[in-house]
């Protein structure tokens, strides 16, 4: 029983360095290729089902990789990135400019608030519900998803104080890859991008 996650491939959003969010963008010409690469990569993996979150940017990277397991794609709204209000369409120097009280509470190592965000304990809740449906399906199934929520997944199934952001950095069509044994979580393997060599990209804005 496996739980393999993926980012979705270089979106619009990430390619002009601006927050995401809820904010809908599809993929890049290199987010396909992306996308393609890691659908070739999971090729033959016995996969039962592939979730994805119903944002263009996910949808379309999870088609490809249903394509080649031969599974359908179900759409699961708690795979939905954060919300992260009104600084969603902003880049990290706009955000300096209009809240600089964001990157000094990052230089602290801190979470900071955003203002008319989704509210943590919200997003924690849904991505522990997301968790716990997989435990109780027993199959093995892939997750498309975003940077925050497969970042968010990862604190959750390991019980981590998510209050300390940057633990975990998700590259765009990395594989994050946790198994069910004897009752506990295990993380197998954490933003794999061997299948990415010369198409990387590192972006963390959703």
């Amino acid at each position: 029983m496996r739980l393999l996650l993926v980012r979705h491939g270089q979106s619009e959003g990430n390619a002009s360095g601006v927050v995401q969010g809820h904010l809908d963008f599809g993929l890049t010409t290199l987010g396909v290729r992306q996308a393609e690469a890691t659908a070739k990569r999971l090729a033959g993996e016995p996969i039962a089902r592939v979730l994805t979150s119903p944002l263009t940017r996910a949808t379309a990277t999870a088609e490809l990789i249903a394509a080649s397991v031969g599974a359908a794609v179900e759409p699961e709204p708690g795979l939905r990135e954060y919300e992260i209000g009104h600084v969603s369409g902003l880049t990290a120097t706009e955000i300096a400019e209009r809240h600089p009280e964001i990157p000094a509470a990052y230089r602290r190592g801190e979470r900071p608030s955003f203002p008319g965000e989704e509210g943590r304990e919200v997003f924690y809740k849904r991505i522990a519900t997301v968790l716990d449906r997989w435990r109780q399906s027993g199959e093995s199934m892939v997750a498309v998803a975003h940077g925050g929520v497969v970042s968010a997944l990862c604190y959750t199934a390991l019980g981590l104080d998510h209050s300390r952001p940057g633990i975990f950095r998700v590259a765009n069509c990395s594989i994050t890859e946790f198994s069910l044994e004897r009752g506990r979580l295990v993380l197998r393997r954490h933003n794999d991008v061997c299948h990415l060599d010369g198409i990387l990209t590192m972006e963390d804005i959703g």
